[in-house]
């Protein structure tokens, strides 16, 4: 597995030297877009609003600073202007855990030392993990610069690139959370109640399949093998039933 990105964790005089994996990997299906007549892909083309089309070289970067009114900046400035790439990542602060609200979280990549045995790398991910803390800091990851969260996780620390505040939209901005409805005591007793009937004591994530994946693949297999494919109907709305009934007739199921 290639990393991500190598480099170093400043903190305070102490320099860690690590690389980063991400923790995660893409399972989407591309779909590409194709003439219908010969089945070949399509093509874009770049078109002003006059109707004009455009190669590169008749192309400029610009800033809209009020409605239709824009500011050109040149490709070289634009460059300048971005961070550059560095190979240290600085702890500029250590918070509790519980204080990175789950929102803003972006995505995760695992840490790990460059060198075995590396006793700062682990001093850290041991001192996390006992204080229950986070170090916040910035690194520059292909040209962009990044906030991120160091934590323990598991045997290493985990790298998660964290959203800026301005990036956060604001929960109070929506609609139909203000007004709570009376929640009866029998309703809570209920709720509990089904609850505890899915309750599982541990969290199995490999149980659960992109059933989706799956079943395209088998579509495109029997298509290719001529059979007559049936696509079953969505099954009709059921008739709304009253809260109590709904929760009664879950747990009797």
């Amino acid at each position: 597995m290639r990393a991500s990105w190598s480099g170093s964790i400043s903190w305070g005089l102490v320099n860690i030297p690590v690389k980063i994996y991400s923790a995660t990997k893409s399972k989407q299906v591309s779909f590409r877009m194709l003439c219908k007549e010969h089945v070949v892909p399509v093509h874009y083309k770049m078109v002003c609003e006059h109707g004009e089309e455009l190669s590169k070289d008749n192309v400029v970067m610009g800033l809209e600073f009020e409605k239709k009114s824009y500011f050109i900046l040149d490709t070289e400035e634009i460059k300048k202007l971005k961070p550059k790439r560095t190979d240290t990542l600085e702890i500029y602060e250590f918070v509790d855990l519980e204080q990175i609200d789950p929102v803003y979280y972006e995505k995760h990549y695992y840490m790990i030392p460059q060198k075995k045995r590396d006793k700062a790398f682990f001093l850290l991910r041991e001192l996390l993990e006992e204080m229950k803390k986070a170090a916040i800091g910035k690194v520059v990851i292909k040209n962009k610069e990044y906030l991120c969260a160091i934590q323990p996780y598991k045997k290493g620390l985990l790298l998660s690139i964290l959203h800026y505040y301005d990036e956060i939209r604001d929960v109070n901005e929506l609609e139909n959370l203000d007004e709570v409805p009376e929640i009866s005591e029998k309703e809570k007793e209920l709720g509990r109640l089904l609850i505890q009937k899915y309750y599982n004591e541990k969290f199995d994530l490999s149980k659960y399949k992109d059933t989706f994946i799956e079943e395209l693949k088998e579509l495109v297999k029997k298509k290719m093998a001529g059979e007559e494919v049936k696509i079953e109907e969505a099954k009709p709305k059921e008739e709304e039933i009253s809260l109590m009934e709904a929760l009664k007739a879950s747990i009797e199921k």
